[in-house]
């Protein structure tokens, strides 16, 4: 097992104080008449594990700066930032291994210096250290392929669904679950982000016939009081 970064061992600091940051995608949707590629941007809280999901219409340098500044305006500004270098994805993601070797490095440096952010590339070859985020990754796509259902989204219906999706990921259990009812539940990502213990409502079940298929019916429903 690869060692630990410093950051994921860290207690006294918000959340998103030190990011993992990783791309996923292509996602197709649909505009008009034709079908374009959007990419998901992944930021991990390496302490709390939480994340965060943008969607980026490219995968050039000012698309991510433009993406990063939405997570910046909404979770804070983080103190170190790590991610990938473009040579450490493989396989299917050779796209975006080839765009994000193509990223202005100075450009990027010169942003989160001016914001007094530390930012950090992994080295080639060093895959492993990347890890907290790229499992978070994992998580992310199979939650969104289950919920999407292979169904061509519009822009709109892609930023509901990643909501969706990070709420989800964000409402796993990242304390031991226990059989015993007189022990504390569980702790979850989003109960530290929202300060609250019951972060989620009922979801219901997806009709084929609706919503993206167009409808969500509930499953579950609310006594009058």
């Amino acid at each position: 097992m690869a060692p630990l970064l410093e950051e994921q061992m860290t207690a006294d600091k918000p959340p998103f104080t030190f990011v993992g940051v990783d791309y996923f995608g292509p996602l197709n949707v649909k505009l008009g008449r034709s079908v374009v590629k959007r990419y998901g941007c992944l930021f991990t809280c390496l302490t709390t594990r939480a994340v965060h999901i943008e969607i980026a219409h490219s995968l050039n340098t000012d698309s991510f700066i433009s993406a990063f500044q939405r997570f910046t305006s909404r979770r804070g500004i983080p103190e170190k930032v790590y991610s990938d270098n473009g040579t450490n994805f493989v396989g299917g993601e050779i796209e975006l291994r080839k765009n994000i070797e193509q990223w202005n490095k100075a450009t990027i440096s010169n942003y989160m210096l001016h914001k007094d952010i530390i930012w950090t590339f992994n080295p080639p070859y060093a895959s492993h250290r990347g890890g907290a985020w790229e499992r978070m990754i994992r998580s992310t796509r199979n939650i969104f392929k289950a919920l999407i259902n292979q169904q061509l989204l519009s822009d709109e219906q892609l930023l509901t669904f990643m909501a969706e999706t990070e709420r989800i990921m964000n409402d796993r259990p990242i304390t031991a679950i226990s059989d015993d009812c007189r022990d504390l539940p569980v702790l979850t990502p989003n109960m530290l982000l929202l300060m609250k213990s019951n972060t989620s409502t009922p979801q219901g079940v997806f009709d084929k016939k609706g919503y993206i298929c167009k409808t969500m019916v509930e499953t579950n429903t609310t006594p009058s009081e």
